[in-house]
């Protein structure tokens, strides 16, 4: 409802005054100019960010090597000791929901009130707007014609003259070029081609081209992944397959939920779309009469 307001609001100021400036930042002109000059200048800050990356990365020593083979070593194994673990909890959890979740009628009843619930509303205001927008044009009509009959006929007669010369003033003062409007094109000319991962592409790059970095890094990275694994077959296991137990036993028990959620909401729609088209159809009429009528009694003249 209120996009379509602003969307005729937008065609009726733009016939009336001149109105809605739309940026277009691809005018073959000086608007284009400023995107390209933006989209230059993040290329040039890309490749400097790359460039201090890719010499911090040379700049690691071993021992900054042996640290992060540690750190990472040891966080993948703990890793994939977790991920092995919460598939079968989820499995098992998956099997038990689905088994109490098909033996509770309270599982089936909330499904089936709340997909009616949803259904009405979603129904009720998709019939709303579809009554306002049946009705906007007829009403704004009616306005119009209505607030146009308050103004003098010499009035209504030199309304359109008007429009006309203030559109032709706005088309020249439209020639000059905004500093606003530069600036907002080169900023999207920026956003456009700027890289926040460049500086990290050039670390990683840094780094694996850094020989006394990688000797350390790779002599620390399996007897970090080994302890890791060990632990998350002590601990990771145990939290894996209890996520995944009870992220499993959701899920199973959501499916007679579900099932009956969705059985119920096409006839909540249906109740909700006629309950919601007259009250949308009464309101898109007074809305685009209002805003017909501000426009007929404005009584522009030349």
């Amino acid at each position: 409802m209120v996009s379509r307001s602003v969307v005729v609001g937008c065609a009726l100021v733009s016939a009336l005054a001149g109105g809605c400036h739309v940026l277009d930042c691809s005018d073959n002109g000086p608007l284009e100019a400023a995107y390209r000059d933006g989209v230059a200048q993040a290329e040039a800050a890309n490749r400097a960010a790359y460039d201090r990356g890719h010499a911090d990365g040379l700049a690691l020593t071993r021992d900054d090597g042996i640290a992060d083979g540690n750190f990472d070593g040891y966080n993948a194994g703990y890793a994939d000791a977790w991920n092995q673990s919460y598939p079968l909890g989820w499995d098992a959890g998956y099997s038990d929901g689905g088994y109490d979740g098909s033996a509770d009628p309270d599982a089936c009843a909330a499904g089936a009130s709340d997909g009616y619930a949803a259904g009405s509303a979603q129904g009720y205001d998709d019939a709303y707007d579809a009554g306002w927008s049946d009705s906007w044009d007829t009403g704004w009509s009616d306005g119009y014609a209505a607030g146009a009959a308050t103004c003098p006929s010499s009035k209504r007669a030199g309304a359109a003259d008007a429009a006309s010369n203030v559109a032709a003033a706005d088309a020249v003062a439209d020639k000059r070029v905004d500093p606003d409007d530069l600036a907002e094109c080169n900023g999207r000319g920026y956003e456009s081609a700027a890289d926040p991962s460049a500086y990290a592409r050039g670390y990683d790059d840094g780094r694996r081209a850094n020989p006394d970095y990688q000797a350390g890094y790779q002599s620390a990275f399996p007897a970090a992944y080994d302890r890791g694994w060990s632990d998350g077959n002590a601990a990771g296991w145990d939290v894996g397959y209890t996520d995944g137990y009870d992220a499993g036993y959701a899920d199973g028990y959501d499916v007679s939920y579900s099932s009956c959620w969705d059985a119920s909401w096409s006839s909540g729609y249906d109740d909700g779309y006629g309950d919601g088209y007259d009250s949308g159809y009464s309101a898109g009429y007074s809305d685009g009469y209002d805003t017909g009528y501000d426009s007929g009694d404005d009584c522009t003249s030349s």
